[in-house]
């Protein structure tokens, strides 16, 4: 098993320690070679590149299950997947062909392979709630063949669950309830597996799996799981250093307090936040243009930050009243950005395993700070009019009419989800951003928008949030100095870190955009004036 990483950089900034193990390839062959239906796979193509001799069955497979899953050579770790090889077999005609992947899962929605490993999503039906006449939706499948592992310290919380009915088969099977997925982690041919699945601890009901029906549903899977594919991949070059292109030049507009150090008395259960230093990926700051910053949806209105005068009205926190300073305090027709604050870990109600009490805001909440128009003739600032785009090379996963957007990124010592929430999905169907579509840096995905389960349902901004595969499975981690560095790339400047006391920000320079009138306006609910904002209810602390 080997261990990258790179040492902390200026600021405390440094790249993530990655873990690659070692992978069994020897014990794979030797399942492969068992398995009496692989015998009979098709003969190697002219056009399928000759092998070394003991790899030669494995090329078979591939060129096999190449033809529902183009890429799966690409995959560095044995792909697990509930497959029926025996369907591939050259006495089985198209007519006669029994189904290529086990029934009730069906063919993979989404399948990814890369340096990083493989990931892969089935969909089936989720049980009946009301009647046998009604279905209840559909659930999803994940699971992942990890070929490097995050190490990211100890986690909060997550509910260790018997394997019950699976540990004849699967002897260190850990079953873990973290981040409201069931997961199902287990080491074979030296790789650690991830099968999990959403659910909610209760009954099921029309748009949630209880976690008793995604036992239910993960038993036959893991059960059907054979080898599908992969092939050896020479062993990754070192890292480069995410911090090493990093601005010299510091900004005079821009500052950020330091990761961790939320609003006053804003933490879940009264704990502060978490202060992660590692840059998980060299990213495109997801708005498409500066000024831009980091912005509480719940602890902050129009008297924070936002105009020349007050104090947040919209606070049950504990602790000293949250006040910016008058230089950082945007007021009307002005363009200040106040310091940064991180508000990953803020109070929520969502299970984070990286929060210090174990619940909190699982990403950081960001808005655009100038406001673009609508049209040349508008008088009027629309804040949805700023495109969000791709922040690395990837592939979207998400289905028709969801709200959260994905975009997994697996490349060479990266293999990292990104999330972007409240996005109008009715638009971002429109746009074709469903499972399986590749997108590049920069591309434009959408704009910023308020929804959340209806209509206005939050203020204007972009909900962003990031997970990486570790030990446990794909977690959440703190995406602020992620962003942070991003951000510093987009304004060829460097930001200056504040911890004690509180640092005055100049103005930006004035950005001119042809063709486009503009204002300013940063309001958290644009529309409405300072005194008629409510404050949070309990049912409010559950938004992003």
């Amino acid at each position: 098993m080997l261990l990258l990483g790179a040492s902390a950089a200026a600021q405390g900034v440094k790249a993530p320690q990655i873990i690659y193990p070692t992978v069994e390839w020897d014990a794979a062959l030797a399942a492969l070679n068992s398995n009496e239906a692989s015998r009979r796979l098709p003969a190697l193509s002219m056009v399928t590149a000759t092998p070394a001799a003991n790899f030669e069955l494995l090329a078979r497979l591939n060129q096999a299950t190449s033809r529902s899953l183009p890429t799966i050579a690409a995959s560095p770790v044995p792909v697990l997947l509930p497959v029926n090889i025996d369907a591939f077999a050259p006495d089985k005609t198209k007519k006669e062909q029994i189904a290529e992947f086990a029934a009730p899962f069906g063919a993979p929605k989404f399948f990814l392979t890369g340096p990083g490993g493989y990931d892969a999503v089935f969909t089936v039906d989720m049980p009946n709630t009301a009647s046998a006449a009604r279905p209840a939706g559909e659930a999803e499948i994940h699971i992942s063949g990890m070929a490097m592992l995050y190490d990211v310290g100890e986690r909060v919380g997550g509910e260790n669950k018997p394997p019950i009915g699976l540990q004849a088969d699967f002897p260190d099977l850990r079953r873990l309830y973290l981040e409201s997925h069931m997961r199902y982690l287990f080491t074979r041919y030296g790789v650690l597996y991830n099968v999990s699945i959403e659910c909610v601890e209760g009954r099921s009901s029309a748009k949630r799996l209880s976690c008793q029906d995604a036992h239910d549903l993960a038993v036959p899977f893991l059960k059907a799981l054979t080898v599908a594919g992969g092939m050896p991949h020479a062993a990754p070059s070192p890292a480069g250093n995410p911090t090493a292109d990093r601005p010299t030049n510091v900004s005079d507009s821009f500052a950020y307090y330091a990761p961790g150090q939320l609003i006053s008395g804003t933490g879940a259960r009264r704990s502060g936040g978490h202060p992660e230093y590692a840059i998980f990926s060299k990213i495109r700051f997801p708005l498409v243009e500066a000024p831009a910053q980091t912005y509480s949806q719940l602890f902050m209105n129009p008297g924070d930050c936002t105009e020349a005068v007050g104090d947040s009205q919209m606070t049950k926190r504990h602790g000293a009243p949250f006040k910016c300073p008058a230089a950082a305090r945007m007021a009307a027709g002005g363009r200040s950005v106040y310091p940064w604050r991180d508000n990953f870990c803020e109070t929520r109600g969502y299970s984070v395993g990286q929060c210090p009490s174990g619940i909190g805001h699982q990403g950081e909440d960001i808005v655009p700070v100038d406001c673009r128009m609508s049209s040349l003739d508008s008088d009027r600032c629309d804040r949805k009019e700023h495109a969000v785009v791709a922040v690395r090379d990837g592939a979207v996963l998400r289905s028709r009419g969801q709200e959260g957007l994905i975009i997994v990124v697996n490349q060479a010592n990266e293999h990292v989800r990104f999330r972007y929430l409240h996005m109008n999905p009715k638009l971002i169907d429109e746009d074709g951003f469903l499972s399986g579509r590749s997108v590049r840096e920069g591309e434009t995905i959408g704009k910023v928008g308020n929804y959340s389960g209806r209509e206005a349902g939050t203020s204007y901004h972009l909900h962003f949030d990031m997970q990486v595969p570790t030990r446990d499975g794909w977690v959440l981690v703190n995406p602020y100095m992620t962003l942070v560095l991003g951000y510093e790339r987009l304004i060829g400047a460097r930001g200056t870190e504040l911890r004690d006391g509180i640092k005055e920000v100049r103005e930006p320079a004035a950005i001119v955009r042809s063709g486009l009138k503009e204002t300013a306006s940063v309001t958290a609910d644009a529309d409405v004036p300072a005194n008629k904002q409510k404050k949070p209810s309990p049912h409010v602390i559950t938004r992003d």
